[in-house]
């Protein structure tokens, strides 16, 4: 069974449990979150789920100018899944703001970040558990949509250059490949 878990190092540099294989949003970091596949084919796996949500999000947000936050591998491939006519600089006031952290500081700057009237794509791991922004107060804001992203876990229809595109930038943190 596929699971997010907040990753964090250990003394030998591997994330815990090892009986998966783990794809981590910002491996270089020393916490970041993960999902981990269970082998065999966790690789291809992971790049079909990643690859698909990218693909969602990009799709989702449904404008040309979009900003993406983030500098993980989600972000890196939403990027990459955006029309060619597509600004995802840093605009001023974007109408779409497609946030990949998780983190409140993030979600915080996606509200700030985006124009009135504007859309907020949460593409990240479940946040309950982790991010503690106070639902009302923090993200219900008047005229901005706030939407989340589903994770796309086990689809198979990904554009298959976003799937190229994880398996050229993702390494698995637990030393395995996938396969078998």
């Amino acid at each position: 069974m596929s699971t997010w878990q907040r990753i964090v190092r250990t003394s030998d540099g591997l994330p815990t449990p090892a009986d998966l294989v783990w794809f981590a949003d910002d491996p270089a970091a020393d916490e970041t979150w993960g999902y981990g596949y269970p082998v065999p084919d966790a690789e291809e796996r992971a790049a079909h789920a990643w690859a698909a949500t990218a693909h969602t999000a990009a799709k989702a947000a449904g404008q040309e100018d979009i900003q993406v936050l983030g500098v993980g591998l989600l972000a890196r491939l939403v990027r990459l899944a955006l029309p060619d006519d597509t600004d995802p600089g840093s605009l001023p006031q974007p109408g779409a703001v497609i946030e990949t952290t998780g983190t409140t500081a993030g979600i915080k700057s996606a509200l700030a970040t985006v124009r009135p009237g504007g859309l907020v794509l949460l593409a990240a791991r479940p946040l309950h558990a982790s991010t503690p922004l106070p639902t009302y107060q923090g993200i219900h804001l008047p005229g901005i949509r706030v939407l989340p992203v589903p994770w796309c876990d086990g689809v198979n229809d990904a554009p298959a250059y976003l799937v190229a595109g994880f398996l050229r930038s993702a390494t698995p943190l637990s030393g395995r490949r996938g396969g078998g």
